[in-house]
């Protein structure tokens, strides 16, 4: 029946507001560009400052922009997942045929997505696009909504994440839920059944909801995961009883004190199949057609992004020829698992900032490759990645430990590099084989000396630490800097 539907996207959203483009507004637009302009000259991104700047002139800046998309703004939020899922939708929308706008470097806080929709408008505020895919973190994602009054929302998942701000996991899911009840009521819900954080959120609009799922029989993995943030029932706090577990706290679950239990959803993966190159075939069942899909998006969480995906494009209508065509070509995202090559070594550079997404970054590493291979990890302690890093105790470095003929050498480096050094001593790694570079060039370097011709090598670095490494990569002409780069997707 999709099949049948038009393609234009665009006609499904409301009829944009008449733009206002006050003094003020062009004000803000006017120095939140040359802001811009000057950051990128110096080798910056101007991602944070630009916006941050434009809303203090007027706060209203991103409301007014994204009120001229005659196709809406989508918005995804979640802990873990998040950029990629972002990516995937703006490329299949892009293949759909519209002109999309994105805030690929994934800068999500309200200044980046206030800086992304500068970016993209004239000097007269004039947006040339007909919708935003936008990444949005969890803290924000109230506000986000506020203001831009998305057409639809994707959720994809809550775990720990930066104690500093958020503390326990139930101000995270207080927040998506304030974030999801302050949606217009004609808005879509994408949101992941496997999580019972997530589908345990009951919002006033309860309608528009959209599952998505796995319903597959994945190997146990041998290692104890220790990154099972929820136990209980988000709903009376009785233990929940698992049928099966995926990671973490997602999959099959059930509480017998008050028959809470996950949702059936409506776009769930049937079957995965890996291949010797590693690829992914997807065999995925929606209510109303079967879809069959090869990926090379690696990862037990890359299943979920997927899924997200396909459910928010299936959402609006778009045929799903389009959809299998543009995740068919689908390649990794900004610093998730993205690949660079230098002197016939391979760079896989793939982002960690919370136990959870620590341990399946490790777990897909050390059992999806072939070989030996030589690791950096890369932790700072700024604002922008969470001051508190005593989250390292809690993801399974272990896993570094269990896979000794896997491992050349593992470099850490960054402004607590020595505190990741200590960790992963009490991992039990070989001493031998921990070496300290505290500077991005140099750790790189060590990484490139110690790993041979062929050989392969993994950075996994949190945030800001991921951005000093790739203007290292850059400078060594690895990749460009993400506003020089063409669409991810």
């Amino acid at each position: 029946m999709r099949e049948e539907k038009r393609q234009g996207v665009a006609k499904k959203a409301a009829a944009p507001k008449h733009i206002n483009r006050n003094l003020r507004t062009l004000l803000s637009i006017w120095v939140g560009k040359t802001i811009m302009s000057l950051t990128r000259i110096f080798g910056q991104g101007g991602t944070t400052l630009p916006g941050r700047i434009a809303l203090k002139i007027n706060p209203q800046v991103s409301a007014v922009l994204s009120s001229q998309l005659d196709a809406g703004s989508l918005i995804i939020t979640g802990t873990n997942g998040k950029t990629t899922t972002t990516a995937l939708i703006n490329g299949i929308l892009k293949e759909a045929g519209l002109k999309c706008i994105h805030n690929q470097s994934g800068s999500n806080l309200a200044w980046g997505v206030a800086s992304t929709l500068i970016e993209s408008s004239s000097w007269w505020g004039r947006l040339h696009q007909n919708c935003a895919v936008l990444e949005v973190d969890e803290g924000s994602f109230p506000e986000v909504v506020r203001n831009i009054k998305p057409r639809g929302i994707i959720a994809t998942n809550i775990f720990r994440d930066q104690l500093d701000r958020f503390g326990e996991i139930d101000h995270i899911q207080n927040s998506i839920k304030k974030g999801i009840e302050n949606l217009l009521e004609n808005s879509f819900k994408v949101i992941n059944a496997d999580d019972p954080s997530l589908a345990g959120i009951n919002p006033a609009n309860g309608k528009n909801i959209l599952y998505y799922g796995l319903e597959l029989d994945l190997p146990a993995y041998p290692f104890q995961n220790t990154g099972r943030d929820i136990k209980v029932c988000p709903l009376c706090s009785h233990i929940l009883t698992y049928d099966k577990i995926y990671f973490a706290h997602l999959g099959h679950y059930r509480c017998e004190a008050c028959k809470y239990k996950r949702p059936l959803p409506a776009v769930k993966l049937t079957d995965c199949q890996n291949d010797h190159k590693n690829n992914t075939t997807l065999e995925i069942s929606t209510s109303d057609q079967a879809l069959k899909l090869i990926t090379p998006l690696m990862g037990t969480y890359n299943l979920y992004n997927i899924l997200a995906a396909i459910a928010c494009a299936l959402e609006l209508e778009i045929p799903s020829k389009t959809i299998i065509k543009s995740l068919d070509k689908a390649i990794p995202s900004f610093g998730r698992m993205e690949p660079f090559e230098y002197d016939n070594k391979k760079i896989v550079m793939a982002l960690i900032k919370n136990p959870v997404g620590t341990n399946e970054v490790l777990r897909t590493v050390l059992t999806h490759q072939d070989g030996k291979v030589t690791i950096l990890i890369a932790i700072n302690d700024n604002i922008a990645d969470g001051t508190d890093i005593s989250w390292l105790w809690d993801a399974d470095f272990e896993q570094l430990h269990n896979h000794p003929d896997r491992l050349d050498n593992v470099i850490v480096s960054g402004s607590r590099a020595w505190d990741m050094a200590v960790r992963l001593k009490y991992s039990g790694l070989e001493a031998g084989k921990i070496l300290v570079e505290e500077e991005p060039q140099h750790a790189i370097n060590k990484s490139l000396e110690h790993t041979d011709p062929g050989g392969r090598i993994f950075i996994l670095p949190n945030y800001t630490a991921m951005l000093e490494l790739r203007r290292e990569l850059n400078r060594m002409g690895m990749g460009n800097p993400y506003w020089n780069r063409e669409e991810i997707l």
